[in-house]
């Protein structure tokens, strides 16, 4: 699964903590988006999708540089889009990676050097039943796949040892107020707010 790869590092500006990015990975369908904006909300930060940046970039959606030049090309995109994201100078992200981001070159130990990490650990069969048919086509994984949860299912087992690796784990409900607790809990607070003394 991991590409063996090394993409040359660049110093991170942002050390762990309330200061850095925020980075949520997971599951096609684990919510990082949707709790992504409702994140940047709450903490008066900017928001991005790697793979809306991507598109944007590229004027290609995802699944259109999946079929015509491949996994490994877009994972190398993919892999310069987060450096850029990453080494960004104006205020730190909210940044929803896509599925696999994490396991391809270094990326994952690139997010945890640049911020908080959270793993959105969703069941799989919450995501199947999260994944209508048109949406399964959108995904370029899934639709090869030919079925959601057979695919969700294998794919946790090659992705969760990179997963792991985030700092925080939201296994039950993901809500913004639990996920905003766990933040709390590590010192992640709202500008210009301190952490409180434990």
């Amino acid at each position: 699964m991991t590409n063996n790869t090394k993409a040359p590092s660049f110093p991170i500006p942002f050390p762990p903590g309330g200061s850095g990015h925020l980075s949520l990975v997971g599951l096609p369908g684990a919510g990082k988006t949707t709790l992504g904006r409702q994140l940047a909300a709450h903490f008066n930060r900017p928001f991005l999708d790697l793979d809306v940046a991507i598109e944007a970039q590229t004027g290609r959606s995802v699944r259109e540089i999946f079929a015509t030049d491949g996994e490994a090309a877009f994972r190398e995109i993919e892999s310069g889009m987060l450096r850029r994201a990453l080494a960004h100078s104006g205020a730190p992200l909210v940044l929803a990676t896509g599925g696999g981001t994490p396991c391809f070159h270094d990326n994952m130990t690139l997010l945890n050097q640049a911020g908080p990490t959270l793993w959105l650990d969703v069941p799989v069969e919450a995501l199947a039943a999260r994944l209508p048919p048109e949406e399964v086509a959108k995904r370029p994984l899934l639709a090869a796949a030919g079925g959601a949860e057979a695919w969700l299912r294998e794919t946790l087992k090659a992705r969760m040892k990179f997963y792991a690796q985030a700092r925080l784990r939201c296994s039950s409900a993901c809500t913004l107020p639990a996920v905003v607790a766990q933040l709390a809990g590590i010192g992640f607070a709202l500008p210009g707010t301190l952490p409180s003394a434990s």
